[in-house]
């Protein structure tokens, strides 16, 4: 589904919080600021996912992890539309003040599908 310009703000911050949208296309609605702090904010998600992960003790590789120190990509894979929905929580914190808003948000939304 195509969203079309006269969509609601409220409506926008339900699909992110259902993970129906991705990290780029949710960074793409705010400001630079506020996306800066998106991008923090899910950061910190995603090094969550990494911890986790590692400490399952089961890596992807024979040689152990190979993102020490850093996000790994598999885990968050895993994880799937959960991983979209905990972004989607933090960025709907910062959409939710229209001060966040990139002015451009909802010709920008219309160009993403919805699944």
């Amino acid at each position: 589904m195509t969203l079309d310009v006269h969509v609601a703000p409220e409506q926008v911050m339900k699909y992110a919080a259902d993970g129906a949208l991705t990290k780029h296309a949710l960074g793409t609605l705010l400001s630079a600021p506020a996306r800066r702090r998106f991008t923090e904010a899910c950061a910190r998600v995603e090094a969550q996912y990494t911890e986790a992960c590692r400490a399952e003790g089961d890596p992807c590789l024979e040689s152990g992890c190979s993102m020490e120190g850093e996000r790994c990509l598999q885990p968050l894979l895993r994880a799937g539309t959960e991983y979209h929905k905990k972004c989607g929580a933090e960025w709907a914190t910062l959409f939710a003040d229209a001060a966040n808003r990139d002015p451009s948000w909802r010709l920008t939304l219309s160009g993403y599908e919805i699944a």
